[in-house]
């Protein structure tokens, strides 16, 4: 059924008469257009055709010897037609058509993306001194004056703007970064590994290589000297700049009780009701919400609105509670839990920069705990700055050749 034929209306006639199937090839000679025609049975035939002709299938089954009968009548017309004497119905509809005519010029909902370090409650406590709360007049907002009142309130933003679909107020920030440190190089400095490691790779783009590849290194240890020496063979302090790769290792472990309880549904679910009106709850139920024991609680809000349309501040609170009971889980599951995160835990120590080459894990019980450890093989960067020390500096200078008097 499509939209169109909905719209104008339609009815189903039923022919009767000696041979109804005359009145199919009469309606095509008319230029009528029908469809959902049924066989004929005890001389009966029924058809659909638009309400438009409805007027017409009357006599021209008279002129070939049928009776026509309107069974039904369908489409927007035909409801029409059963509600216009229901005047509380429609006054409901004008009301409600009228509610959301007025409700789409205040705002009934935010959201604001952009944001990952600012907390989004900063964000909207802004906004709200600025005037841009549920409830406000949208019509009526100055984007200059919100966009500069949130700037000097959140300092951490360096740009923002509120553009509103219907009664949806969407806020889309954006945060000032940080500005790489200057990299002074008047003031000496050396690179040195930060952790244990087998060199790789050594880049040195200021400063003197003090390492080479396949040579293990320990925290601490010079990697990149932190002189220089210039075209006429002068040595100097100065500050080096670089990185160097490394294989490194690691071995992680994690505990945790051999066996763990975990839930299963078990019962029937029970769900409560609730209408939001705004910042008002109405409760459909007696007792308290708080959650049984025994019992996982759920709460869904379902809002009265259409997505970039309009958004009224009334919403449908659906709380489910689900009985369950305790189990205990198996070693294998208990096994990949921590598997995982342990996992989790190393790419947090290499970092985004950082490559894992291999993994094993391993796992024991010993005294009532499950046991798993992670060993694991990396190539990451170890090079870290560090400040020249007065043994470094003497180092330098025992490195300058004296010259002979």
């Amino acid at each position: 059924m499509s939209w169109a034929r909905y719209i104008t209306g339609w009815v189903t006639a039923e022919i009767t008469g000696a041979e109804p199937e005359r009145m199919l090839r009469a309606l095509a000679e008319r230029g009528i257009t029908f469809w959902g025609a049924a066989p004929p049975r005890d001389y009966r035939l029924t058809v659909q055709v638009p309400l438009s002709a409805a007027r017409l299938i009357g006599p021209l089954a008279s002129a070939n010897g049928c009776e026509c009968v309107v069974k039904a009548r369908h489409g927007l017309p035909a409801a029409f037609r059963k509600v216009r004497r229901r005047y509380v119905l429609l006054a409901c509809i004008g009301v409600a058509a009228a509610l959301l005519y007025g409700g789409s010029a205040f705002v009934w909902e935010i959201s604001v993306t952009g944001n990952d370090t600012v907390p989004e409650g900063v964000i909207r406590q802004a906004l709200q001194e600025c005037g841009v709360d549920i409830g406000a007049y949208w019509p009526g907002f100055s984007q200059d004056q919100i966009r500069n009142g949130v700037l000097l309130r959140v300092p951490e933003l360096r740009w923002m703007t509120v553009t509103m679909r219907g009664s949806h107020a969407k806020v889309i920030v954006r945060e000032r970064w940080e500005r790489p440190p200057v990299i002074d190089r008047r003031v000496p400095g050396k690179i040195v590994a930060a952790k244990a490691g087998l060199v790789e790779d050594v880049q040195a783009l200021h400063g003197t290589a003090e390492t080479e590849e396949t040579r293990a290194v320990l925290p601490g240890e010079t990697l990149i000297g932190g002189y220089v020496t210039g075209r006429n063979g002068v040595i100097g302090p100065g500050r080096a700049i670089g990185t160097v790769t490394a294989r490194t290792w690691y071995e992680l472990t994690a505990k945790s009780p051999a066996e763990a309880a975990v839930k299963t549904p078990n019962g029937k679910k029970t769900t409560r009701w609730a209408l939001i009106l705004g910042k008002t709850r109405i409760n459909f139920y007696k007792d308290s919400s708080i959650c049984p024991a025994g019992c996982d609680k759920i709460i869904v809000d379902h809002p009265l609105r259409v997505e970039g349309l309009f958004a009224l501040p009334v919403a449908l609170e659906e709380t489910v509670y689900t009985p369950y009971e305790t189990r205990p889980e198996t070693r294998t599951v208990l096994r990949e839990e921590l598997e995982h995160q342990l996992m989790e835990r190393l790419e947090r120590i290499v970092g985004q920069e950082g490559q894992v080459v291999s993994a094993v894990f391993s796992a024991s019980e010993e005294d009532g705990a499950l046991y798993v450890t992670l060993r694991a093989e990396c190539r990451e960067q170890i090079g870290r700055e560090a400040p020249l020390t007065d043994a470094d500096l003497a180092e330098i200078q025992a490195k300058i050749p004296k010259t002979e008097e």
